[in-house]
C-alpha cells in the first residue's frame, strides 16, 4: 500500500485525488470530501496476504452491482490508472 501512495503522490492526480485511509483500507474520491462521507468513492485493501489489491467502486450499497476488480499488488498504479480512465475522472490530454 505504501508503494501504491507513493506513486500516487509523485503522479500527475496527486492534486485532484481526494484520498483518506483507515487502518488497512485506502479510500479516494473524486471530489473533496466532509466527513462522515457517504458519497461514492473508490475503496482499495490489501487481500490475500497483501500479495493483491482490491478496488471497488462504491456507488450503491448493493454490494453485487458496485464495480471491482483483484490484480497484484504490484499493478496497483496500473489499475487505478484504468479506473481513473474509465470513469473519466480526469480529461484526456
Amino acid at each position: 500500500m505504501k508503494q501504491l501512495v507513493r506513486q500516487i503522490e509523485a503522479s500527475r492526480y496527486a492534486q485532484a485525488l481526494f484520498p483518506w485511509m483507515s487502518m488497512w483500507t485506502l479510500y479516494i474520491a473524486q471530489t473533496p470530501v466532509e466527513y462522515p462521507y457517504w458519497g461514492p468513492h473508490l475503496r482499495i485493501e490489501l487481500v490475500e496476504n497483501e500479495t493483491k489489491m482490491e478496488f471497488r467502486y462504491i456507488d450503491t450499497h448493493i454490494k453485487e452491482k458496485q464495480w471491482h476488480r483483484t490484480v497484484d499488488s504490484s499493478d496497483g498504479f496500473n489499475r487505478l490508472e484504468r479506473f481513473i480512465q474509465q470513469l473519466h475522472w480526469f480529461a484526456q490530454q
